[in-house]
């Protein structure tokens, strides 16, 4: 893809977005300074006048890498030639390793920004058809069943954060069309390090972080042994299983209505469901009740749904709650 047509496919994309939108929306881009989303700002700053929405950006620094705060000075002096811009500094550690832990903390602030400057902004993320196949095949990889290889959606809401909205324009494009595309609009961009195998975070048994392992190394090999780039056909398939999703997601929504007793799901409502459509029920049940969203395994789901034939007073630990069950109803422990 030539450079002209790389910033006209950017701008496309962003324009797709931006026609549903209603004058004096407000819009939030999370720019990091990498290609993805540097690109993404300035497609917003192109496009944005002619839509009449409102432009904000945020970068985020968590302060891990040296030179951070000098990085995200000249990031938002670079962003505020095109739109308001700031950037806020969050401390990363948590309980979730170096990449989780960042990626919560992260979203909170982004999740926060978009409520102080609207009702709340609309986020605009940076993902790729790169960062889509990645997703699918760690989804693969982790076996957690369809919703795993289904990948991000092209809307949805931030992480986290239900009342927020969220799009991606570009799980279309490529990094590679988006690079191009800066060098377009000579722009350069910041390549970090941390997304190298060989970078500064690592795992807790000192392993490259699971998602770079899977981009700098599965991708290519896959790729290579099946003689195509993979990464469109592993992106089209979350495409389709999303539709297929959405369909059962609704079945399993009214589901979840009926089965809701007093004080949990009852078994009597639950038992005569298709397993595709009761796990479904659990899922959505288990995050109600507490349950950790990036920790809640299809091996989680098999457990809970086997208590609903087994012994009363049977439970199951989940991460961030147990469950179990009674005479008549699957229930939440209340510690």
């Amino acid at each position: 893809m030539g450079y002209a047509r790389a910033v006209l496919a950017a701008r496309q994309a962003v324009r797709s977005v931006f026609a549903d939108l209603d004058p004096g929306t407000p819009i939030l881009v999370a720019c990091s300074g990498g290609s993805d989303s540097l690109a993404l700002a300035l497609a917003v700053s192109a496009e944005a006048r002619t839509a009449a929405v409102i432009p904000y950006a945020l970068t985020v620094d968590h302060g891990i890498l040296p030179g951070s705060d000098e990085r995200a000075a000249n990031l938002v002096n670079m962003l505020a030639e095109h739109m308001p811009a700031r950037s806020i500094r969050i401390d990363p550690s948590g309980t979730e390793g170096p990449e989780g832990s960042a990626r919560t903390g992260r979203y909170r602030v982004i999740a926060d920004e978009a409520r102080a400057i609207g009702g709340p902004a609309l986020v605009l993320l940076g993902h790729t058809m790169d960062d889509q196949a990645e997703t699918v095949l760690m989804g693969l990889g982790r076996g957690s069943g369809p919703r795993s290889i289904a990948g991000m959606t092209p809307r949805g809401s931030v992480p986290g954060a239900p009342d927020v909205p969220v799009a991606r324009p570009f799980l279309r494009l490529t990094r590679t069309a988006l690079q191009d595309a800066l060098r377009g609009w000579e722009t350069p961009w910041w390549d970090d390090p941390s997304n190298r195998v060989d970078g500064p975070w690592r795992t807790a048994d000192g392993q490259p972080l699971r998602r770079v392992a899977v981009r700098e190394r599965a991708l290519p090999a896959l790729s290579e042994a099946l003689g195509i780039d993979v990464r469109e056909p592993l992106a089209r398939t979350a495409s389709l299983i999303q539709d297929d999703l959405d369909y059962l997601d609704g079945v399993a929504g009214a589901a979840l209505a009926d089965a809701r007793g007093e004080n949990g799901l009852r078994l009597d409502a639950l038992r005569p469901l298709h397993r595709a459509i009761r796990t479904r029920v659990l899922r959505a049940w288990l995050l109600e009740e507490g349950a950790r969203p990036g920790e809640l395994s299809g091996w989680h789901l098999a457990a809970v749904d086997r208590l609903i034939d087994g012994e009363t007073g049977r439970g199951v630990d989940i991460p961030g709650l147990r469950a179990t069950r009674t005479r008549d109803c699957l229930v939440r422990v209340v510690e």
